[in-house]
């Protein structure tokens, strides 16, 4: 018997669903901290950013995703998850992920220099801070 009620959760990325199905809670970073949610959550918009998105599905299993930054929606007690990328920790190659932090951090000392784009720098350092972190679990 499941420990909390089950509801539909969405995580959307520009690319397509990386989950959909029932879930019995959801926790995103948001942008004041971690957000927790429930069935029957009151309705709720918040921007996220990168970092962990943890869902346990209705069969208790946890699935672990990295996320970029995006937006949540929590609405007739469905939620919703916009993010730019979700990578399933399983996904993850720690060494890969390790890798593309060292490369977004010398991209953004150049952008602090005035060679590129400092948002999207600093944007893909903390993906893939998120990716690391994910991955060492």
């Amino acid at each position: 018997m499941a420990e909390f009620t089950p509801y539909p959760v969405e995580l959307i990325t520009p690319e397509g669903i990386a989950f959909s199905g029932d879930a019995e809670r959801l926790v995103v970073p948001g942008a004041a901290g971690e957000l927790g949610i429930l069935a029957n959550h009151a309705p709720l918009i918040s921007l996220l950013e990168p970092g962990e998105t943890r869902l346990t599905d209705a069969e208790g299993t946890v699935r672990r995703y990295a996320t970029d930054d995006g937006f949540l929606q929590v609405r007739k007690n469905h939620a919703l998850v916009l993010v730019g990328e979700a990578v399933a920790a399983e996904d993850i190659d720690a060494s890969d992920a390790g890798r593309r932090l060292d490369e977004a951090r010398a991209a953004l000392e150049r952008a602090d220099a005035g060679d590129g784009d400092v948002y999207a720098a600093r944007r893909e350092v903390g993906f893939a801070e998120a990716l690391v972190k994910t991955a060492a679990g």
